[in-house]
């Protein structure tokens, strides 16, 4: 199996796609987009994405691109507890002026740097291993947000570890592919849906019929529809398989309710 995560190695991708799947041939991509776009287009057999995060929240890029997905589904989760490292070539905090890392981790570790690092400056950049290439680049002045595997590849220095603000941090993962299997047992079931128009009620309506079954519910989001301000796309997880005959005709009665409804897949569900 080829599984594609955002690159270079050293990644909390790559780290969350090799406790997923180690034994499967993993391929580093530059993009969210080009993960999807090459496992809908069956250039690899899969992909691993990033979904959410218990302290910053949806990554939302992959929610607006999950849309988009025709041939494949959410096939797997994959809940990866994230330990945030603040790496250097230099060996002292005074030195790092500069900071690189995937926003996302940035913000993970903003309030946590700024106590401790109240004038550096925060340099976006594609993912966590990127951030330790450049600054290695760059030299001494620079640092990186970054896991102990970038650390080591880069063969930066370590000044700070654990420097997220959160000690519980983790970031859910999803894995998406063509070959789709809905025979789980413990399953989870993710959809997307939204409305024709705003009317009052609307969401009420359709949560009532995941609670009127006991369907529990483990992640509701929302997105822009990306057409007019007010109108959503609502992102919904919830516990139970489409297989099942409760599931399946809640969600034909969500289907005669919404304009529009996605099941983004069912997939065996990650304990911790």
């Amino acid at each position: 199996m080829e599984l594609g995560y955002l690159g270079p190695e050293g990644s909390y991708s790559h780290e969350a796609a090799v406790y997923y799947h180690g034994e499967a041939k993993l391929i580093p991509m530059y993009s969210f987009y080009e993960i999807i776009k090459s496992v809908e287009g069956g250039k690899i057999d899969g992909g691993i994405l990033p979904i959410e995060n218990s302290t910053e929240g949806a990554v939302t890029s992959v929610m607006d691109w999950l849309l988009n997905i025709d041939k494949s589904k959410i096939v797997g989760e994959y809940i990866l507890p994230i330990h945030h490292n603040l790496v250097s070539l230099g060996k002292e905090l005074k030195e790092i002026k500069y900071i690189y890392s995937h926003p996302q981790a940035i913000e993970q570790c903003r309030e946590s740097l700024r106590l401790s690092m109240p004038k550096v400056v925060f340099i976006p950049c594609e993912s966590t291993s990127l951030a330790c290439k450049l600054a290695r680049e760059k030299g001494i002045g620079y640092g990186a947000i970054a896991n102990e595997k970038a650390k080591e590849i880069y063969k930066m220095n370590l000044l700070k570890s654990n420097i997220q603000d959160n000690p519980l941090n983790k970031t859910r993962f999803i894995i998406i592919s063509s070959k789709i299997s809905n025979n789980c047992k413990s399953c989870k079931t993710s959809i997307a849906f939204t409305f024709t128009g705003d009317r009052p009620g609307a969401l009420y309506e359709v949560l009532r019929e995941f609670a009127v079954e006991n369907i529990n519910l483990t992640r509701i989001e929302s997105r822009p529809a990306k057409m007019e301000i007010g109108q959503y796309i609502f992102f919904i997880d919830l516990i139970g398989n489409p297989n099942n005959n409760i599931v399946r005709n809640v969600l034909e009665r969500i289907g005669d309710m919404t304009a529009f409804l996605k099941i983004l897949g069912t997939y065996p569900i990650h304990r911790t």
